[in-house]
């Protein structure tokens, strides 16, 4: 959701308006107007619903406080951020063409955008990570005298603060253009690329949050599954219990398929 939603920060209409002809369409006049906005108003109710539910379970039951469901919480709670702070105001673009909420605002959609990519994309591949470990070696933490839930918090946390570091450019960049359309008309928009920065920052940026929120994570998770399937696969030849009776062994590989079924939920 909100790396869709980071692609809505401008009005739908924005773009070189001295170049437009007299197609304009004036908003009140347009489908999307409506359309979109019932969406984002589903899209809030049952975000919040959901991920608020999601969050009071987990809270409120300490038994369900698990590795996994660590990195649940801090997913669901990057989801709430971006649901709390950004579907409002981006839903509001399509139903208002100029930005009425003023810089303070602007600043902190952006940013609360950018924090909750980051946590969601990082704290996936924590979790691939988390799984790669139990599969592959599940006890090297015991014998290194680490605790798998007080280094599962302190790794969601770290995760926060690397997200809110790489959302500061968007804290403090962000700002409240004016843009010029016909007719002697002019409207406001929330921008997060600073028309002094140049294109270059532009595209700087945009390439940057590519490598950073998508190709390198999504290498990083790619590489921890695959290096489980192929331990699993190399384990199933070569488990034990060869010499022993057919039956057993049967027993044994269908164990470890129901292992395979469990950790990709």
């Amino acid at each position: 959701m909100a790396l869709i939603l980071n692609a809505t920060s401008f009005p739908p209409t924005l773009g070189n308006y001295d170049d437009e002809d007299d197609s304009y369409v004036p908003y009140d006049q347009r489908p999307e107007t409506y359309i979109v906005s019932v969406v984002f108003l589903l899209i809030l109710v049952v975000g919040v619903t959901g991920n608020g539910i999601l969050v009071l379970t987990l809270l409120r039951h300490a038994n369900m406080r698990n590795v996994p469901n660590i990195y649940v919480l801090s997913l669901a709670l990057g989801d709430l951020l971006v649901i709390v702070t950004c579907v409002p105001f981006t839903s509001a673009l399509y139903t208002i063409e100029s930005w009425p909420w003023g810089l303070a605002v602007c600043k902190l959609s952006e940013c609360a955008k950018d924090i909750s990519i980051g946590v969601s994309v990082f704290t996936l591949t924590a979790l691939s990570a988390e799984r790669y470990c139990a599969i592959v070696n599940p006890i090297r933490r015991h014998v290194a005298g680490l605790s798998a839930k007080p280094l599962t918090i302190l790794t969601a946390f770290l995760i926060w603060v690397l997200a809110s570091v790489l959302a500061m450019p968007a804290a403090l960049f962000s700002h409240v253009p004016i843009v010029r359309l016909k007719g002697n008309h002019s409207i406001l928009v929330c921008s997060p690329f600073p028309k002094e920065f140049g294109e270059s920052y532009q595209k700087g940026m945009v390439m940057f949050k590519f490598l950073a929120y998508y190709a390198i994570p999504l290498c990083v998770i790619a590489g921890f599954y695959l290096g489980m399937a192929r331990h699993l696969e190399l384990s199933t030849r070569n488990m034990p219990g060869e010499l022993s009776s057919g039956s057993h062994r049967l027993e044994q590989i269908r164990a470890r398929k129901k292992a395979r079924i469990f950790l990709r939920r």
